[in-house]
């Protein structure tokens, strides 16, 4: 799925939990089957133009978001280092947008 990710040799995610979703956007956690890494995923659509965002979380945030996660402040993802894959290809970026837009 997502061979870029840095979390082991072997990176496929299995999504575990939505967290948000909409017509354009959906948010979830998700973890890796290979090393049991976990990840926040970020899908956003405008238009023809699509960007998602992995975003790796620690056991105690997944943990935090699977079991409530309408009480989590997803401000951390906007400086939490993340990858990026969009139409110019996949890159390293500082932070991911903490919240949807739709």
């Amino acid at each position: 799925m997502a061979a870029f990710l840095d979390c082991c040799s072997l990176p496929e995610l299995n999504g575990l939990r939505v967290v948000t979703e909409s017509r354009r956007d959906l948010e979830s956690v998700a973890r890796c089957t290979a090393c049991g890494s976990y990840w926040f995923y970020r899908f956003h659509e405008y238009g023809d133009d699509t960007t998602s965002w992995y975003t790796p979380l620690s056991p105690a945030e997944a943990e935090q978001l699977l079991t409530d996660p309408g009480g989590v402040d997803l401000a951390f993802l906007k400086s939490r280092p993340s990858w990026m894959h969009d139409d110019d290809g996949v890159r390293r970026v500082d932070g991911a947008p903490d919240h949807p837009w739709s």
